[in-house]
This record gives structure tokens, sequence and C-alpha cells, in this order.
């Protein structure tokens, strides 16, 4: 029901094309036309986190609506194991967004798009997918507990796209905002990315798959520990429907 599902379709397919076509059409008609394939690579970026981030929440409310999610938290398999496989196979399916916004790029724009090594591309891409997915699952931790995270992440979902370097490089922030970008997933992904599409360094990759490595471990931990936390509080309540 995915291919027929509205959200699918203005996360993956109809909200990457306009991304794509007013960051492009920013700098091309600023005069940064060599920033355009960063551009496409970002709002690339933006659909596959959105996808990842919403679509792991719909998850959670898909099982409460239909009854089961108080027989995920009760069943033996940790929660977070579910909700991670269930977001892994949502983050195959936002490869799309990538697709898209680099199509809106060559059809709209007739930009030539190469990407200088290919493998580099594709590795930095999984290792994306996997750190943005454990990301996902921090900020999914807090669908279970109540049914307004939806609001939350409406209004931290730009921050993370700014702070990310999604929109703009994150050289123009202050440094004080450093920290907080270096702690993100996209961050490293988007640069590891533009890397990749660009200069094509070996040795300039390491650094960031290393990054991308520890952050989903960290979340992977972090994670771990907040559902325990629902977990603990469902059960001290004994219904997951007190929130």
């Amino acid at each position: 029901d995915r291919v027929t599902s509205n959200f699918f379709i203005g996360t993956l397919l109809i909200q990457p094309v306009i991304f794509t076509v007013l960051s492009v059409g920013t700098y091309l008609y600023g005069g940064k036309a060599d920033f355009a394939t960063y551009a496409v690579i970002g709002a690339g970026m933006i659909g596959i986190w959105n996808s990842n981030l919403w679509t792991s929440g719909r998850i959670v409310e898909d099982e409460r609506r239909a009854g089961t999610l108080a027989l995920l938290v009760a069943s033996p398999t940790p929660i977070s194991v579910v909700l991670l496989g269930k977001s892994l196979s949502n983050a195959v399916a936002s490869l799309v967004a990538m697709g898209m916004t680099f199509a809106t790029g060559i059809i709209a724009f007739r930009l030539p798009i190469t990407l200088r090594d290919p493998l580099a591309f594709l590795v930095s891409l999984v290792l994306t997918l996997i750190a943005m997915t454990c990301m996902g699952l921090v900020l999914g931790s807090i669908f279970v507990i109540t049914r307004n995270a939806g609001e939350f992440l409406t209004v931290t979902n730009y921050p993370i796209f700014v702070l990310s370097g999604l929109t703009f490089p994150i050289t123009v922030l202050p440094l004080w905002t450093r920290p907080l970008s270096a702690s993100l997933a996209p961050t490293w992904g988007n640069l590891a990315l533009n890397q990749a599409a660009d200069k094509a360094v070996v040795a300039a990759m390491w650094p960031n798959y290393l990054w991308l490595i520890g952050l989903s471990v960290a979340y992977l931990i972090v994670a771990r520990v907040l559902f325990r936390r629902v977990e603990y509080l469902v059960r001290q309540a004994g219904s997951v429907e007190e929130w």
C-alpha cells in the first residue's frame, strides 16, 4: 500500500522535486552555479531524512491505530528491534528521493551531474541510510510515548536541515553550532556524498565513514536506553493508551 499512499507520493516523489527546484534555482540564479550538485544532493538528503523520520513515526501510529502497539511493547522482542527492521525497509524505499532530485536537476536545469567515484558514492549512501535510520529511531521513540510527537518533530525538522548543511553550507553558521552539526548523521552523510561526487579523494572519505559508523552505534545505544525507559513507563502504567 506504500505505492498508493499519498504520504509516500508526497514525501518521495513531489517534495524532492520542489526542494530541488528551489535549492538549485537559488544557487544558479544567485551566481553560484558551482554549488548546483551540492544543492541536488542536499535536496535528496532532505527527502531521505523526511522519509525515514516520518515513515518510522507512521509505523508507530499505524500499530497504535491497529491496537497492536501494546502487544509489541509486551512481546519478548524489544520494540526497538521491531521498529529498526521496519525502518530499514523504509530506508531502502527512500532512495527514490535521491533519484528524483538527480532527475529534476538534469531535466529541469540540464545540470551536467557526474559522479567522480560511483563506488565511494554508493558506500557513502549506504552508510548514510543506516546512520539516518538509527537517528530516526531515537526520535521515533517519542511517537510511542505521546500522540503529539508529530508537532514536536515538525518544529525540529527544519533546524536539522540547517545544522546539517542540507540547505546551505554550515560554514556560514556561528562557530557554536558546529558541535550540534557534528552530532547529526545528515551532516557527515552530506559531506561524504559531495566529496564522492566531486573530489573523489579516498583518504578524505574515511573520516566521514568513521563518523557515520560511530554515530550509528551511538544512536542505537541511545535509542535502546530510551525504549527501555518507554517500556518501563508503559508497564508501570499498565497500558500504552495512557499517552
